[in-house]
């Protein structure tokens, strides 16, 4: 375990900015961001003023002590210990809190927690329920302002990441062939991973085939892949954490020219996007950017928006604009790191295209951060 201190000292100043009394850590990847590692269903408070407060399953004890030094933790033999912990320890902070500048007890303190994929619903409920005396608040003002743009210690485990990701799209390649499935693949692909040293992956892996290429989504399954059909293929492997995001499509046999025109495309769309990904773009714009070479290709009822977003602890990270549309105004800064080629170019009832890597953004655009061939032969 190792806490990083800068990474909580930036958070408790945009809590007290923001009038929380703390952060209630419940998912694995704020967890990792400020702890260095990761748990399963992890537990700690991150208070706006002092330490943080690690709640942990007693037969723990002795590891944590010992990885944590002096650190306050709270230990519980069930749940029900667990939720007094939780509840007593803001009962605390709202004491300390109401001394504080900028925080009064006439009025309600205010409490962040992730609101994304990975925080379950019921546990959400559960802790307003219990904590009646806090209002509980997304995160995302201050989460969203640290993790968006990446420090050199999380760019190279991306670009590790990636290059494991690239390992996959490898073993693919070996294999691919009329008569496989999505499913025998995956497996292949996920060994080789993982023996590479992925954690495992952050979606479940997209061998999407034939008609099926068209999917936003995707899966692996037992459909045979048969000769004539694109392949789109989609890697998320996981190292120490953080993601990577690998997508490429194949020709089984002898490319169709509305195949090539789907494939040629993208590449455009690629390209002239890696170009633009600078500091202050949105990705609005870059949007428009692909659009326009739709538009030019006769291929404009087909765009979809949504062509970049964040990637790092979490899979999709802001801007992430096709869950969150008002993300399409978000300027992006340097030394985020992004995607280019999240959507799908598919025309329904024929097929569809990917092609997506990961940059880091820079002055000069985007810089690929492992330069995977863009191709679709294998």
């Amino acid at each position: 375990m190792k806490i990083y201190g800068k990474r909580i000292e930036k958070a408790q100043a945009l809590m007290r900015e923001q009038g929380m009394i703390g952060i209630m850590v419940m998912t694995r990847d704020d967890y990792q961001y400020f702890f260095g590692e990761t748990r399963v269903q992890p537990r700690a408070i991150i208070p706006a003023f002092g330490e943080p407060v690690f709640i942990c399953f007693k037969a723990e004890e002795d590891e944590i002590r010992s990885a944590l030094g002096g650190a306050e933790v709270k230990f519980f033999g069930h749940v029900g210990e667990q939720m007094f912990s939780v509840t007593k320890t803001f009962k605390t902070l709202i004491e300390r809190a109401n001394h504080e500048p900028g925080f009064s007890p006439d009025v309600k303190p205010k409490v962040g927690m992730q609101m994304w994929f990975q925080t379950p619903a019921f546990l959400v409920d559960l802790f307003r329920k219990l904590n009646p005396q806090v209002q509980l608040v997304p995160s995302d003002p201050v989460m969203d302002e640290l993790r968006m743009v990446k420090d050199p210690e999380e760019i190279e485990k991306i670009r590790q990441s990636q290059k494991i990701a690239a390992l996959g799209m490898d073993r693919l390649k070996e294999l691919l062939e009329p008569g496989k499935t999505g499913h025998e693949l995956a497996t292949e692909i996920t060994y080789t991973m993982m023996k590479a040293g992925s954690s495992g992956t952050s979606t479940p892996i997209h061998i999407n085939s034939g008609i099926r290429s068209c999917w936003i989504h995707g899966k692996a399954d037992h459909e045979e892949i048969k000769d004539g059909d694109l392949v789109v293929v989609d890697l998320t492997p996981k190292f120490q954490g953080y993601c990577a995001n690998l997508a490429r499509t194949f020709v089984v046999g002898e490319p169709e020219p509305q195949q090539l025109k789907l494939i040629e495309t993208y590449f455009e769309i690629n390209k002239a996007t890696r170009e633009a990904l600078i500091p202050g773009v949105t990705v609005g714009r870059l949007d428009r950017i692909g659009r326009g070479i739709c538009t030019e290709k006769g291929l404009k009822e087909y765009h979809l928006n949504g062509i970049s977003h964040g990637i790092g602890l979490r899979f999709e990270e802001t801007p992430a604009s096709t869950i969150l549309p008002n993300h399409r105004t978000i300027k992006i800064k340097e030394d985020m790191v992004m995607t280019i080629g999240h959507t799908i170019l598919a025309i329904p009832g024929y097929g569809g295209v990917r092609f997506e890597d990961v940059y880091l953004v820079t002055p000069d655009g985007g810089e690929i951060l492992v330069d995977y061939p863009l191709d679709y032969e294998f």
